[in-house]
């Protein structure tokens, strides 16, 4: 009782304050990015916001497995995907710059959509195949240019039961048609921080474990299934092993 009481009052106070500090951050971003900033420091932008995002519940963040990232590498990092909290949560715990691919409702929201748009998130109109595509191959063409890897929620939206769904193969095919390697990760916690449909946000301890790259060498389009079956079993090994933990501290 007290921890719902607690958790509600501080949403209730914080939530709006990060909402204007949101439309702040977003005029910021769109003015430093119009003028020729770097990536660099459009993702020390990035990073402030985020980790201002995870104070809200507030979460305490833990990060196994970094040393499977090789600086200045680039990846198609495929993720499990239980809550909004996984976004910032991402953004906070890779080691390299990452970007996301958005539906394309979320570039109408005033100032925020510009400049999400103008730091590099693609957008995409899920109702379009032909758009889908065209954007998702121009996302990977823009990250390689830029230095970012893109990060796939391989289940296309968040669980509403905290269990993992089938994956779909485009991150399979993207890294197949760019020759990039899968970087798996697995996150936690994020599902109790906030459970679907509830308005209030409760802290907790949240976990991103980074496996080891997968490299898809030899690999065709005609595995793409394949790849992504051996993917999400392996993220969901970890998972489970990874929440049994949780449910156990």
């Amino acid at each position: 009782m007290l921890r719902s009481l607690g958790a509600g009052l501080r949403t209730f106070v914080l939530a709006p304050v990060f909402f204007f500090y949101t439309i702040y951050e977003s005029a910021k971003l769109s003015r430093v990015a119009k003028r020729g900033a770097g990536i660099d420091e459009i993702e020390a932008i990035a990073q402030t916001w985020t980790r201002r995002f995870l104070d809200i519940p507030p979460i305490e963040l833990a990060v196994e497995g970094t040393e499977n990232v090789e600086p200045g590498t680039q990846y198609i990092v495929v993720s499990n995907h239980l809550s909004n909290f996984d976004i910032p949560v991402v953004v906070r715990a890779m080691p390299t710059p990452t970007r996301f691919i958005s539906k394309s409702e979320v570039a109408k929201i005033p100032v925020f959509g510009d400049a999400v748009q103008t730091a590099g998130v693609v957008m995409i109109d899920r109702d379009s195949t032909r758009s889908r595509h065209d954007s998702l191959n121009d996302a990977v063409a823009k990250s390689i240019d830029q230095g970012y890897s893109i990060v796939l929620f391989a289940e296309g939206t968040r669980s509403r039961t905290g269990e993992m769904g089938d994956f779909h193969r485009g991150a399979a095919r993207i890294a197949l048609t760019t020759g990039l390697e899968i970087l798996p990760i697995v996150i936690t916690g994020t599902y109790n921080v906030n459970p679907p449909g509830s308005p209030v946000v409760y802290p907790g301890e949240v976990t991103v474990r980074i496996l080891p790259p997968i490299s898809l060498e030899g690999k065709t389009t005609q595995d793409a299934k394949a790849i992504t079956d051996d993917v999400r079993e392996l993220i969901k090994e970890n998972y489970d092993e990874m929440t049994a933990a949780l449910d156990q501290s």
